[in-house]
Formats: C-alpha cells, sequence, structure tokens
C-alpha cells in the first residue's frame, strides 16, 4: 500500500511540471554514499534528469555555471566552502537554479534556510520528505524572488567576525565558530571545541552583549551556550546537550532557565 501511495504523489508532482521538459538537477555533496542515495531516490521522479554530481564544492561552482541546471541539491558542510558560498557564486554568475539544501541536523544551518524561505532536507533523505521537497518546489515554479530569498540567506550566513579583545591586543572570530564560553571572573574562556579555546579580558556579560542574540543564550550566571550546536535539553537531569563535530558536551542548566530558553526558542527559532 504504501508503494502505491508513492507512486500517486509522484504522479501528482509530475502533473505540475507543466513544460513537459525534463529538470536537469546537479548534486553537491562531499559524502559520496550520501549523494548515492539521493541520487537513487530521483530515479522515483522521471521528470528529474540528474546531470551531474559532485564532491567538490569549489569544482561544483564552474560546473553548475555551465550546465546552468533547473534544480540543485546542495549539502551544506563541505571542506573549503560552504553550500550557501556555492549557491552564492553561482548566482554572482547569473545562474538561478531553484535550490533544495540538503544538511545533517545543523540549527544554525536550518534557521539560516528557513530565514531565507529555502527548502532543504535532513540527512539521511528520506524519499517521503523528498517527495513534500519537490511538491513544494513545483508548487512555486513560477516565483520571482529568488534574488531576494539569496540576500537574505547571505545576510544570516556570512556575518562579519566579531573582536574580542584578549591580554596581547584583540582576536577576531566569527561567531558561529563558538561552542561555549565559560566565564572566569573578569574574564571569559572562549571554546571551539575540546582542544580549542581563547582566553579573552571581557566579562562574560559583556560578551552577551556583542554576540548575536538570536544564536547564543546563557543557561548560567558562568555560561554561555551556541544554540547551533543545542541537541537536548533533559528536565529530569537539568542537563543541556551540545554537539559539534560528532563530540557530545553536556551542561547543567536550572530549571528556570531552561523555562527561559523554551520561551526564547519559541520566540527566535
Amino acid at each position: 500500500m504504501r508503494h502505491k501511495s508513492q507512486n500517486n504523489r509522484t504522479k501528482t508532482i509530475n502533473a505540475r511540471n507543466m513544460s513537459g521538459k525534463p529538470l536537469n538537477a546537479i548534486i553537491v555533496d562531499d559524502e559520496q554514499p550520501a549523494m548515492d542515495a539521493l541520487a537513487n531516490h530521483l530515479k522515483g521522479f522521471p521528470q528529474v534528469h540528474v546531470r551531474d554530481t559532485l564532491t567538490d564544492p569549489e569544482m561544483a561552482v564552474d560546473r553548475i555555471v555551465q550546465l546552468k541546471p533547473h534544480l540543485l541539491f546542495m549539502d551544506v558542510v563541505m571542506p573549503g566552502i560552504t553550500g550557501f558560498e556555492v549557491v552564492a557564486r553561482v548566482y554572482q554568475n547569473g545562474v538561478r537554479p531553484d535550490v533544495i539544501f540538503v544538511t545533517a541536523f545543523d540549527q544554525y544551518a536550518i534557521r539560516a534556510i528557513r530565514y531565507a524561505a529555502f527548502d532543504y532536507l535532513l540527512k539521511p533523505v528520506n524519499f517521503i520528505e523528498l517527495q513534500d521537497a519537490m511538491k513544494r518546489l513545483m508548487e512555486k515554479a513560477n516565483e520571482t524572488d529568488k534574488e531576494d530569498r539569496l540576500k537574505l540567506l547571505i545576510e544570516k550566513t556570512s556575518r562579519r567576525k566579531i573582536k574580542l579583545t584578549s591580554s596581547g591586543g584583540f582576536i577576531l572570530i566569527k561567531p558561529e565558530d563558538i561552542l561555549y564560553i565559560q566565564a572566569d571572573w573578569n574574564y571569559s574562556e572562549v571554546f571551539f571545541d575540546r582542544e580549542k579555546r581563547e582566553m579573552v579580558t571581557m566579562n562574560i556579560g559583556a560578551l552577551e552583549g556583542i554576540l548575536p542574540r538570536e544564536d547564543f543564550f546563557r543557561i548560567s550566571r558562568s555560561q554561555i551556550i551556541n544554540l547551533g550546536y543545542l541537541t537536548r535539553v533533559s528536565r529530569r537531569k537539568l542537563e543541556a546537550t551540545l554537539i559539534k563535530d560528532g563530540k557530545e558536551y553536556t551542561f547543567k542548566i536550572p530549571l528556570l532557565r531552561i523555562r527561559n530558553l523554551e520561551r526564547f526558542l519559541t520566540l527566535h527559532g
């Protein structure tokens, strides 16, 4: 029964391709198995012709400009440049494909994509979710605001570096690279992962004031976390869990702060 339902939904999507012409597509993903799985799913859409699959985002820019596909499935986090940067460069070269981003569960990326009203799929890509994304794509096939949405995406993902004062001068960092911040009297320790950190001569209140408000939350008097890496909060254990690069970090968080965090995410999620 499920297979029959999938066929019916695909027929509905096909009917929306009124031109009758194939939709040329390119997939860009540095993970070959993920790219192969998506390409296999797309075989269920006869109107979609996958022209190329690429694992190198730098090379992908020239190939996309050359082939001018109608549709681009773009991984977000890749070595070298991000999927957002690939799309920006493609648009700068006058190519305007419809874009569906493909990403692991990354709240920072997802908020940026939603902010700019682009579509996205979570890895591993599910066939039903792919169908839904294709259906939405066909329903807005005649939209004319692609460039405006790209500008919003760039605005959300290309923040300038912030300046933090250190004992020897200052450092410039991208806010999204910060994992969490730990207060140390009138100083603060900025953590990027378990090994990489920077001590800055700023108290945690001063740091809180210059960080992007919608991306960071103070979970206690002495700690600020990057919400882009937040994956789980336990009311029972009074813990917040962050994951970055496959590594898990757990922090204690008072119940009142959990309630405040829930309200914050409702407003800014």
